[in-house]
């Protein structure tokens, strides 16, 4: 071939490669493009599907989804697991995941199988408030040995403890924001961070040494990046999908340094878009099948208790709903039902905090207080026979039982305390007597029946269980 022809085969080639080389190219700007479309149409439609609008609980007397629990007949409880200092580090460690789940195997022990819920405290990054409002990390000190990862570890709690009668999920917050987290930047440069009306932002209660500031639920929503909070926890721990419940802590609808007025005054969203806002986020986790319990119902940080939105509160207070206004109160208000009135009758917290070994004061809350909750909370749950509760003695059905009474007499002996037993047990002639252990119920004797009464030496400090032989 002639040097011209030669040269003639090269530029051919060299356009063939240009062309193709802006093909390519085309079509990685047409993918980009079409990638970023995708998220901001997925944006546009998280925002426009999920409403805002105040849910009116007394048209239905019933919640405007369906609770994925029935938290009148679940314990919810939260497990403390590691604490951070001033500097954003680690503080201490009061469990690892794989000393949870030996907690709740004696939970299940002394709640007679309950079914439960438990809230960890402190699994992100290096413990309790640290880095919000990110959630993209498992606390990498509380990972078992064998494990790669702390998510690892994590998972395995989670499956581990549904054997317990027990269901994980996780305590976060939506609200405060601290200036060591990976979103730090993006947030306050796009505003979220609350600011004054110059522009500052404004500083909010220092938490373990750490200053917190707030966030603005409206410009975090209205940017889409509080669906993509959610979103991302849900990718990095699908399993909350399944547990069904989410705990989000301090969800206030104002900033505790500046009641009554927007969260951020720079912004031009007011407290009512605010409140809008949370509603939409109760309803974003819903729509993912998760309810979302939180820290009260009305309190001084809100207008609104969300019924009927909110699945149960941390600190539910009836005298706060009688005694203060809150958007859309019916007159001459006294009472919720109990659907819209949920609380826990034994947090746990502290005492797990305090003492994981042997859960020192566990066994009389339960008795006092668990107990006689379950039974009060669900009339509809027939029973006769003695019933006995007070400062002192607790004689009750468990009624998550099939056949069972507990009798426990505080700081207090009962000698030859008459006990009537439930007409439901039928013809018997002898009852079995099981003390309450946090390695399960422990047979001591067996009590002849008398005209369907047993008699019973009520041990002070001692709960017991009695079942048909």
């Amino acid at each position: 071939m002639s040097k011209k022809g030669r040269d003639y085969q090269v530029l051919k080639l060299e356009v063939v490669l240009s062309f193709s080389t802006l093909f390519l190219i085309f079509l990685l700007f047409s993918s980009e493009i079409s990638a970023k479309n995708y998220l901001i149409d997925t944006i546009k439609s998280s925002k426009s599907k999920v409403s805002g609008a105040y849910y009116d609980w007394t048209k239905t007397m019933a919640p405007e989804t369906p609770w994925k629990h029935d938290y009148n007949k679940t314990l919810v409880s939260k497990i403390f697991l590691c604490s951070r200092n001033g500097q954003g580090d680690v503080d201490r460690i009061y469990l690892k995941f794989e000393e949870v789940l030996e907690v709740i195997r004696k939970m299940d022990n002394l709640t007679l199988g309950l079914p439960k819920i438990v809230y960890l405290v402190g699994w992100q990054y290096n413990g309790h408030d640290s880095k919000y409002p990110a959630w993209g990390e498992v606390n990498g000190h509380l990972k078992r040995d064998q494990d790669q990862t702390a998510l690892e570890s994590l998972k395995w709690l989670i499956k581990e403890a549904k054997k317990c009668h027990t269901t994980i999920s996780l305590h976060i917050n939506m609200i405060d924001a601290f200036e060591d987290s990976p979103l730090w930047d993006e947030y306050f440069t796009k505003n979220i961070i609350a600011k004054d009306k110059l522009g500052i932002p404004i500083k909010g209660e220092v938490f373990a040494g750490m200053q917190s500031f707030q966030i603005s639920y409206a410009r975090e929503w209205e940017l889409g990046l509080a669906q993509k909070r959610i979103d991302g926890l849900l990718e990095l721990l699908p399993e909350i999908k399944d547990a069904g419940t989410i705990h989000i802590d301090a969800f206030h609808s104002m900033r505790p340094s500046g009641v009554g007025e927007p969260i951020s005054p720079y912004l031009d969203y007011s407290i009512e878009d605010e409140i809008e806002t949370q509603r939409k986020i109760f309803r974003y986790w819903q729509s993912k099948g998760i309810d979302v319990t939180s820290e009260g119902g009305i309190y001084w940080l809100r207008k609104d208790p969300f019924i009927g939105l909110q699945a149960m509160a941390w600190h539910f207070n009836l005298g706060n709903f009688i005694r203060e206004d809150w958007l859309h109160k019916p007159d001459e208000f006294m009472s919720l039902p109990a659907i819209f009135s949920a609380s826990t009758p034994m947090q746990c917290e502290a005492e797990i905090r305090k003492d994981p070994e042997n859960l020192t004061g566990l066994l009389e809350q339960f008795c006092m207080n668990v107990v006689p909750w379950y039974y009060k909370r669900n009339p509809d749950l027939e029973t006769d026979g003695d019933v006995v509760i007070s400062k002192k003695l607790v004689i009750c059905p468990v009624l998550w039982r099939e056949k069972a009474v507990i009798v426990y007499g505080k700081k207090r002996y009962f000698a030859g305390k008459k006990i009537e037993l439930p007409s439901t047990w039928g013809e018997i002639q002898e009852v079995q007597v099981y003390e309450i252990t946090l390695e399960g119920p422990e047979w001591t004797s067996s009590l002849l029946v008398n005209r369907n009464v047993v008699k019973l030496d009520i041990k002070k400090d001692r709960a017991v269980m009695l079942l048909p032989n």
